[in-house]
C-alpha cells in the first residue's frame, strides 16, 4: 500500500510492507542491513542504490540523539534519531549527506512504524516527510516521487528476503 500526499511546503511519502516474522525479527533491519547487488530500477539512471542501513557507532548502540547511516553507491546521508521505540517506531531526520540531491533538498524527515497484523504477520510503514528548495520544486518533486518510492519498495524487498535466510 503507498500514498502520495503534495503541499505547497512539503511532499509525504507513504509505502506499508506486511511481513512474516515478529517485530522482534523485523527491528534490526531498520538500522543494522544490507542490500542485495541488484538495482532499485534500471530504468532511473543515476538513482542512489542503497548499500547498508547501519548506525553510525555500533558500540554506542541507538537512542534518541544517536546517528543512523544510509550507505549508497552514491554517498551517505546521516540522520539524527528522534525518536526510537525498540520494536514499534524509529524516527529520524537528514542531518548531512554528500548525495547529489542534497543541495535540492531542505529536510527529509523519515518514521518507521512496526504493527502486529496476526500471530504471523507484522507490517512495517514507512514515511517519508521531504521539503524541497522552493525554486525548484516544480522540477524535482516527480522525480524524487518516483526515486523514493522505488528505494522504499527495493529496501522492504530485500528485508524480506533477509528474513527468509
Amino acid at each position: 500500500m503507498s500514498t502520495l500526499l503534495l503541499t505547497t511546503k512539503n511532499m509525504e511519502l507513504s509505502t506499508t510492507k506486511k511481513f512474516k516474522g515478529k517485530p522482534e525479527q523485523l527491528w534490526p533491519l531498520l538500522f543494522n542491513s544490507k542490500m542485495d547487488h541488484k538495482k532499485p530500477c534500471i530504468f532511473l539512471c543515476g538513482l542512489p542504490k542503497p548499500v547498508e542501513c547501519r548506525l553510525e557507532d555500533k558500540q554506542k548502540g541507538g537512542g534518541v540523539g544517536n546517528f543512523r547511516e544510509c550507505v549508497s553507491d552514491k554517498g551517505i546521508i546521516k540522520q539524527t534519531i528522534l525518536e526510537w521505540e525498540p520494536n514499534k517506531k524509529l524516527k529520524f531526520e537528514l542531518l548531512e549527506t554528500d548525495i547529489y540531491f542534497g543541495p535540492c533538498v531542505d529536510s527529509i524527515v523519515e518514521t518507521f512504524e512496526i504493527k502486529i497484523v496476526n500471530d504471523n504477520l507484522t507490517a512495517i510503514t514507512r514515511n517519508t516527510n521531504f521539503k524541497l528548495k522552493s525554486n525548484i520544486k516544480l522540477i524535482v518533486s516527480i522525480p524524487m516521487f518516483i526515486g523514493l518510492k522505488t528505494i522504499h519498495h527495493y529496501v522492504f524487498k530485500n528485508w524480506e528476503r533477509i528474513l527468509l535466510n
